[in-house]
């Protein structure tokens, strides 16, 4: 090939390549600009995936939910982080990634029967759950507040924070008896009278009477009438010559 032929071949090569350099440059570039405009990356924490769905397709992003991560307060679905940013500069079409919250963790229920209620409640609040309904009986077995029954049972699992119901049996009450009057039997008498009624005579007070025989009782304490419970404790005062 002849020299001005090849520099005819090249200067047409070099024409080709600088009008397809403009054409990038100022027709097709500015097109692909356009179409990935700069966006700002919305806050979507504590959004639902739906909702959260619906506002990056407004914006020409899309979201993918990388993992799921419990959390004691935040519910399950709800957005607990995301990458990148609120506020970050991203192209359209770009994808935000989010963590979720799949709700508080979950245990096993401890064993509450045989527990007395104090130790049931502070059972409860060490494994993160809460005291729900408590319901009382009466048991004549029991001397302190004694858990008989809890709901859900042990062993299941359930989420923390969840409530836990129990039954607390309570110790049954003391009889209830009227003081009787006591004064003017005799210390015998008196003491017979007190033991028949699961009290106790807890001390005798002498006083000088010769009005009455010795170990008459003079006083009480309780008074006569007075309301007291099996196990009352009773003072008297009998005659001494």
């Amino acid at each position: 090939m002849k020299l001005w032929r090849f520099s005819l071949v090249v200067l047409g090569a070099m024409l080709l390549f600088g009008f397809g350099l403009l054409a990038f440059n100022f027709v097709i570039m500015p097109r692909l600009v356009h179409r990935n405009t700069v966006v700002l990356v919305p806050d979507l924490q504590g959004q639902t995936l739906a909702s959260a769905q619906t506002i990056v397709q407004q914006l020409g992003l899309k979201l993918t939910e990388t993992r799921q991560m419990a959390h004691p307060s935040v519910p399950q679905g709800m957005i607990l982080d995301q990458t990148p940013p609120a506020a970050s500069p991203i192209r359209r079409g770009r994808t935000v990634r989010v963590v979720t919250s799949s709700g508080p963790p979950a245990g096993m229920l401890p064993d509450l029967v045989g527990l007395t209620r104090r130790q049931a409640e502070i059972t409860l609040q060490r494994e993160a759950y809460r005291l729900g309904r408590v319901l009382h009986v009466r048991r004549q077995d029991v001397t302190v507040p004694t858990v008989i029954h809890q709901y859900p049972p042990p062993g299941m699992v359930l989420r923390k924070g969840q409530p836990v119901s129990m039954v607390v049996a309570e110790p049954t009450l003391p009889a209830v008896y009227r003081m009787p009057d006591l004064r003017g039997t005799s210390l015998f008498v008196a003491r017979e009278a007190i033991a028949a009624a699961g009290c106790v005579a807890s001390g005798v007070t002498y006083e000088r009477d010769r009005d009455v025989p010795p170990n008459t009782v003079l006083e009480q304490t309780p008074a006569p009438g007075v309301r007291i419970r099996k196990g009352a404790r009773i003072e008297l005062v009998a005659a001494t010559r």
